[in-house]
């Protein structure tokens, strides 16, 4: 399967919508459209920044979106809001993909994330990108059996400051 990812447009949202809509993600229609709604009004600030993943188009299947990264860049610094692969291609290298192209087109000095404490698989993949933890945000996330704390990760890019603070 030939993957291609390229920034994230107004047009691509549709298709965001097969993503959430994939029974085993277990998301209410409710929920996707928030998340689409969401997604459109921070494309259109200035500072939105987002991939998208695609398995381009073969005889035998038509292109599907896998999978997208979406956050914020303000003077080479960037955020990572959001990161999302269909259940069905996960550990398939799509969000390293995406991860590393987010860094690459939008951190050139430091990008910066969040990660709930329990999302273990998401936290090693973090990890294994070169993010480092230097906080957290105790109790944090609403979760159904209660709270969550964030962990705060930062991974330094290309152009980095001379002093690097402690991680």
């Amino acid at each position: 399967m030939d993957i291609a990812t390229r920034h994230m447009t107004a047009d691509d949202l549709n298709a965001l919508k097969g993503i959430d809509a994939a029974p085993t993600l277990n998301s209410t229609a409710d929920r996707t459209a928030d998340r689409i709604e969401g997604l459109a009004s921070f494309l259109g600030q200035k500072a939105g920044a987002g991939l998208v993943a695609y398995a381009l188009a073969t005889d035998a299947m038509p292109e599907l979106l896998l999978g997208y990264i979406i956050g914020f860049s303000v003077n080479q610094d960037a955020e990572i809001i959001d990161l999302v692969v269909r259940s069905d291609y996960r550990r398939q290298g799509i969000g390293r993909q995406l991860i590393k192209g987010f860094c690459d087109a939008f951190g050139d000095h430091v990008t910066y994330l969040e990660v709930a404490r329990k999302n273990r698989p998401a936290y090693q993949l973090y990890l294994n990108m070169g993010f480092v933890e230097y906080g957290n945000r105790k109790a944090y996330y609403q979760t159904a059996n209660g709270r969550d704390d964030a962990i705060l990760m930062r991974k330094y890019g290309s152009i980095s400051p001379d002093i690097k603070l402690k991680s």
